[in-house]
C-alpha cells in the first residue's frame, strides 16, 4: 500500500472538514466551559437576588392557582439560569467553531452504517487513540486526587471554619471555595490537557496526509475544470485596469522576468524612434500582462537580465534608457524580421547574424490555468 507523504492540499482539509473530520482539542475546550462557567456563576449568578426571587414567588403561592403557581417557579428558574447556560453554550461553542475553521461538519450527519460493524469496533479497541484515552483517564484520576490534596493543605482553616459563618456569609463562602478548588483542578489539569491536544494535532494530520498519486489527481481535476480556468482568467483579468489592458494590446512586445516583471515595450517611429516604455508591473499584476499579452498576440520574450535592467532603469511613460537601448533595439529589429519572414518577404539586413535570437512567445497559446 503506498504510504500518505505529502501535505494535505486545501481541497482535501475542506473536504475533511465536511466530513467531520477536523482537529478538536476536546479536554482544552472542556477546561474552557469549566472556567467560563465557574467565572460566570460568581459574577452573573447573585444569590441575594435568587433567594429574593425565590421568596417572593413561595409568599405569594397562597393567592394563586396552582398552575400560575407552577410557572411562576419555572420562569424564575429560567430567568436565574438562562445567562449562565448562554455564557457556557458560547463559551463550548467558540472554541470547537475556531478549530474547526467555522466550517460546518454536514457529512457528518448522515447515517454511516459501517461504524455498526463489530470488527471494526474491535480493532478499535487496541488502536493508538484507545490507548490515549485509557493513559488520560488515569491521569485525570491524579490529577482530580492531586487537585483535592492542594486545595486541601491550602484552605483547611476555611473549610472548617465556613461551618461557623452565618446562613448570610455561607453561600458567598462556598461559592469562594468552589472557585478555589475549580482553579486549582484547572492548573493540574492543564498539562493533560495540553498532551491531549498534542496527540490529536499530530493524529489529524497523519489522517489527512495524502499519496503522491491523490495530489496529481486532484491537481488535474481541479485545474482541468472549466469553470476554473474561466474563474482564474477573470482574476487575473480583474487585476489591471482598462488603460493598462489598452497599453498592453498596442505594446510591440513584453519582455518577462517570467513571472515578477512585466515591462510594455512600445515605439512608433512616424514619431519617435526609440522604444517608450508604457508597461511596468509586478508580481501578480505581470502574471495578469503576461497572460493578456498572448491572449491578444502581443510577443512575449522571457529575458530575466533585460527585464530586470529595464524595470530598474526606466519608469512607465518614459523613454527606454541608454543603458538597455541597444539589447530592446535588437529585440525590436529581430521581431520585425520575424514578421517579415511570416509575411513572405525577404529581409536585407547588414550585420543582421550579429544580434541574438531571444525566446519569444508571439502566438495565443492554451493555458490550462
Amino acid at each position: 500500500m503506498p504510504s500518505k507523504t505529502e501535505k494535505p492540499t486545501p481541497k482535501k482539509l475542506r473536504d475533511a472538514a465536511k466530513k467531520g473530520q477536523t482537529f478538536k482539542a476536546k479536554d482544552v475546550t472542556t477546561l474552557i466551559v469549566l472556567a467560563v462557567g465557574v467565572l460566570a456563576a460568581g459574577i452573573v449568578v447573585d444569590l441575594r437576588h435568587v433567594i429574593a426571587e425565590f421568596s417572593h414567588v413561595a409568599a405569594a403561592g397562597a393567592d394563586q392557582d396552582a398552575a400560575s403557581y407552577g410557572l411562576e417557579w419555572i420562569r424564575s428558574y429560567l430567568k436565574m439560569v438562562m445567562p449562565f447556560i448562554v455564557v457556557c453554550a458560547v463559551a463550548g461553542a467558540l472554541p470547537s467553531l475556531v478549530q474547526s475553521r467555522f466550517t460546518l461538519a454536514t457529512e457528518a450527519l448522515k447515517l454511516d452504517f459501517g461504524a455498526l460493524d463489530p470488527v471494526a469496533g474491535f480493532k478499535k479497541l487496541f488502536s493508538g487513540r484507545a490507548a490515549k484515552e485509557l493513559l488520560k483517564a488515569l491521569l485525570h484520576l491524579v490529577v482530580l486526587c492531586a487537585a483535592i490534596s492542594i486545595f486541601v493543605e491550602q484552605n483547611h482553616r476555611d473549610l472548617f471554619q465556613v461551618f461557623r459563618a452565618s446562613p448570610e456569609a455561607l453561600a458567598h463562602e462556598w461559592i469562594r471555595l468552589t472557585v478555589k478548588f475549580v482553579m486549582v483542578l484547572l492548573l493540574c489539569a492543564l498539562p493533560v490537557a495540553l498532551f491531549d491536544a498534542v496527540f490529536e494535532f499530530f493524529h489529524y494530520q497523519k489522517n489527512v496526509k495524502m499519496e503522491k498519486r491523490e495530489v496529481e489527481q486532484e491537481r488535474k481535476e481541479t485545474e482541468g475544470r472549466p469553470e476554473t480556468k474561466m474563474k482564474r482568467r477573470e482574476t487575473h483579468s480583474e487585476l489591471l485596469s482598462e488603460e493598462v489592458k489598452a497599453n498592453v494590446e498596442q505594446s510591440k512586445f513584453i519582455v518577462a522576468n517570467p513571472t515578477h516583471i512585466a515591462i510594455g515595450i512600445y515605439m512608433n517611429e512616424d514619431i519617435v524612434p526609440i522604444p517608450f516604455v508604457c508597461v511596468r508591473e509586478t508580481n501578480a499584476r505581470a502574471l495578469a500582462v503576461i497572460r493578456h499579452a498572448e491572449a491578444n498576440g502581443v510577443p512575449v520574450v522571457r529575458d530575466v537580465p533585460l527585464a530586470r535592467s529595464v524595470y530598474r532603469h526606466s519608469r512607465r511613460y518614459q523613454f527606454v534608457s541608454g543603458e538597455d537601448l541597444e539589447p530592446v533595439m535588437r529585440v525590436l529589429w529581430w521581431l520585425r524580421q520575424v514578421e517579415m519572414a511570416n509575411s513572405g518577404a525577404r529581409a536585407h539586413t547588414d550585420g543582421g547574424e550579429d544580434f541574438p535570437l531571444p525566446e519569444v512567445n508571439n502566438k495565443k497559446e492554451e493555458h490550462d490555468e
